[in-house]
């Protein structure tokens, strides 16, 4: 079930949040140093709110494990569910003002596996989520303690409010609402608001030893 917290927060939201999609475009909040990974290096974080994107209909939890940090930037096991566990390797790449890109022979292996193992989606979808995940700037704002707010924009200035992501991630599937405060607050200071719904990482057994198909 939807965890409590998220559930009242959302019912809360629903008549105040108003997209500023179709009169600011798709923005990232500004940056100016990298993720301080060291610090993330022994934690988990968790889905709990997210945009209504392209990969909502896939993609519905997604865990971040295992943070090292590379010379290039930060290495972090990604573990997605859908209709099934799907887990990746992820390499980012620092750019500039806080600015993060995939490396490029992640992008392949990534596309392979959602053509593989996600079940779902139809090559022209998994095009679509690959253009926008694997090829575009991403942020991210944390707190190390409350939330990781992860941010994409797709490339074209002419969009829809699917290739919009803004997702919520917590140090626990079921977020407590100082957690979820903390996290809207930021997305406040950044001048970003978006409608959310709620991922279903909290419905997911996480204690047990997950078999990601290989």
């Amino acid at each position: 079930m939807i965890s409590s917290s998220l559930l009242l927060l959302l019912q809360l939201l629903s008549p105040v949040l108003l997209s500023e999609a179709a009169s600011h475009g798709c923005r990232l909040p500004e940056m100016r140093k990298k993720l301080d990974v060291e610090r993330l290096s022994n934690t988990s974080w968790y889905t709990g709110l997210q945009t209504n994107d392209i990969t909502a209909s896939a993609i519905t939890c997604v865990r971040f494990s295992n943070f090292t940090s590379t010379t290039s930037g930060f290495r972090v096991i990604l573990t997605e569910h859908g209709d099934r566990f799907v887990q990746f390797e992820n390499y980012f790449n620092y750019v500039k003002d806080g600015i993060y890109r995939i490396s490029k022979p992640d992008k392949e292996l990534d596309h392979a596996e959602y053509v593989r193992e996600l079940n779902g989606p139809d090559e022209k979808t998994v095009l679509r989520i690959d253009h926008v995940i694997a090829d575009e700037n991403q942020v991210f704002l944390t707190d190390y303690k409350n939330y990781i707010a992860g941010f994409i924009c797709p490339p074209d200035p002419t969009f829809d409010d699917e290739h919009r992501f803004v997702w919520g991630f917590f140090p626990s599937p079921n977020p407590t609402l100082s957690q979820i405060a903390a996290f809207m607050n930021v997305l406040h200071d950044a001048g970003i608001s978006t409608h959310f719904h709620s991922s279903t990482c909290s419905e997911t057994n996480w204690s047990q030893s997950l078999q990601i198909p290989k």
